[in-house]
C-alpha cells in the first residue's frame, strides 16, 4: 500500500505532466490561430518550455523546497520516459538502440539546459518593473521554437499573443498548485 506522501508525489507528477502537455497543445493551437500553423516547430522546445513553467511554478508554490525539487526531478524523468517510449519508439517506430539513446540524451540535455536558460530570462523579466509580460522569456521561446526562424516582423506580431498565453499558463499553474 502506498504511503500518503507517495500518493501526493505521484499525483503531483501526473499534474505537472498533464499541465505541460496541455500547454504544448494550447501553444500549437495559438500558433495556428495566429497564422503560423504551417511553420514546423521543435516540439521538444515547446515541451521544454512547458516543463519549465510547470516546474518553476510548482517549486515556488510548495513550502518544502527539497520535496518540490525531488518531485520535479522525478517529473523530468517521467517526461523523458514518456517522450522516448511513446513518441520515439511507439509513434515514430524507432528500433535502433543507439538512435533511441541519442534522442533520449538530447531530450534530457535540452530540457534541463532550457530550464536554466528560461529561468534566467524570466528573472530578467521580473526584475524590470516596466516589463508587463515576460518579453525576454517569450522572445527566447520564439527564437528557439521554430525549425526555420521566423522574420523579425512576424516575431513582433506574435510576441503579444504568446506573452498573454504565457501569463495565462503561469496563472493556471499557480491555481493548480494551491
Amino acid at each position: 500500500m502506498k504511503k500518503p506522501l507517495e500518493i501526493t508525489e505521484s499525483q503531483d507528477r501526473k499534474n505537472l505532466k498533464s499541465l505541460s502537455f496541455a500547454m504544448v497543445s494550447d501553444l500549437c493551437r495559438l500558433l495556428a490561430d495566429q497564422g503560423f500553423g504551417h511553420n514546423p516547430i521543435d516540439i521538444v522546445e515547446a515541451l521544454a518550455f512547458a516543463m519549465f513553467i510547470a516546474a518553476d511554478t510548482y517549486s515556488l508554490a510548495k513550502p518544502e523546497k527539497s520535496w518540490a525539487i525531488a518531485v520535479i526531478h522525478r517529473f523530468y524523468e517521467d517526461m523523458q520516459d514518456y517522450f522516448v517510449n511513446q513518441v520515439i519508439i511507439k509513434d515514430h517506430q524507432v528500433a535502433d538502440f543507439e538512435e533511441i539513446r541519442a534522442v533520449s540524451d538530447k531530450f534530457q540535455a535540452l530540457s534541463r539546459d532550457r530550464f536554466a536558460q528560461y529561468g534566467d530570462r524570466f528573472k530578467q523579466d521580473i526584475s524590470d518593473p516596466a516589463a508587463l509580460s515576460c518579453p525576454t522569456t517569450v522572445s527566447y521561446l520564439l527564437d528557439n521554437l521554430f525549425i526555420q526562424p521566423i522574420e523579425k516582423g512576424e516575431k513582433l506580431r506574435l510576441m503579444g499573443a504568446v506573452a498573454d498565453k504565457v501569463i495565462h499558463y503561469w496563472a493556471a499553474c499557480v491555481q493548480s498548485f494551491k
